[in-house]
């Protein structure tokens, strides 16, 4: 038994998915973006660090806290907190709170990579603003936070 006909209609059907409709368009957003922060590729920084960066404290975060906050494993916090530090975005500090507890903070560059990030998310909405009109990009907005917040009771 092949199965022909099962395939066939899962192939369409996910090609109609919304859901991977919206990780195919982040991940083509996120992509041009990355190109243009690093069009060389050497900065080291990669997609999947945004998060981290994003949820530091401005005195610096622990990794337990930022693993929290974007529901990630320590375990897997740490290893990005690793790639960031060798790519010179953050660095580790003692926690002056608790000698045991290490803090991680944010370097000039990695400032730096925030400012430049900024002003292309803000270009991006701008060209989105003028390409699709502002009651779309806006109606978008608001749809995309209401799938995010409904998410754990979201169909399927």
């Amino acid at each position: 038994m092949t199965y022909e006909a099962e395939l066939a209609a899962f192939a369409a059907a996910i090609d109609q998915d919304i859901a991977r409709l919206l990780m195919a368009a982040s991940s083509a957003v996120n992509a041009r973006a990355l190109a243009a922060l690093d069009p060389d590729g050497t900065s080291g920084v990669r997609v999947a660090h945004v998060p981290v960066i994003a949820s530091l404290d401005a005195h610096g975060s622990r990794v337990a806290d930022l693993a929290a906050r974007i529901g990630h494993t320590c375990q897997s916090v740490a290893a990005l907190v690793r790639d960031l530090e060798r790519a010179g975005m953050v660095a580790l500090e003692p926690d002056p709170t608790d000698r045991r507890a290490t803090l991680v903070t944010l370097t000039a560059d990695g400032a730096a990579l925030c400012a430049k990030a900024t002003e292309m998310m803000r270009s991006a909405e701008h060209a989105w603003r003028d390409e699709l009109g502002d009651a779309t990009v806006d109606s978008l907005r608001a749809t995309l936070r209401r799938l995010a917040a409904d998410g754990a009771d979201s169909p399927g």
